[in-house]
């Protein structure tokens, strides 16, 4: 029976501008990047030969996202758009998603949308969303609840 989540995990083609991304624009919390080979990773993703730089961010509702540059081998670019099956994306709750939107739009992030307001979302109606390409494509989408009336 699973407990709860320890972490989500995304792999990039290159963590520093990754790391930069998930922590200097997006605010969140990360460890130092670490390197690791050898038998442990090897054995755990089984990849001979395996190794590669990871970071962890914590998110402010206490899990982490781990993000992974494999530096041998060097994996394939993959076409991530939303509609591809097996393609994630990130779903974070913001407080302003219009003032995200133009800071993040100014320091030159790509978004696929301006916020948009209508409709009813997953979570319910009323919710304002926008997405965003991070790092190599990733999509991340930004929800912010219901405006109070």
């Amino acid at each position: 029976m699973v407990k709860y989540v320890q972490h989500f995990g995304l792999t990039v083609s290159n963590l520093d501008e990754a790391r930069h991304f998930f922590h200097d624009l997006l605010g969140l919390e990360a460890t130092e990047v670490r390197e690791t080979s050898g038998e442990r990773p090897e054995t755990i993703l089984g990849i001979p030969k395996v190794s590669l730089r990871l970071c962890l961010f914590k998110l402010p509702d206490g899990n982490n996202l781990e993000v992974i540059e494999y530096l041998n081998p060097r994996g394939t670019k993959l076409d991530l758009r939303t509609c591809n099956p097996g393609v994630p994306h990130i779903a974070f709750v913001v407080e302003d998603i219009q003032k995200m939107y133009d800071d993040l739009g100014a320091r030159g992030v790509k978004f696929v949308n301006p916020p948009y307001w209508g409709g009813t979302s997953v979570a319910g109606p009323g919710w304002g969303v926008c997405f965003l390409r991070g790092p190599d494509g990733i999509s991340i989408e930004f929800m912010q609840p219901p405006k109070e009336k």
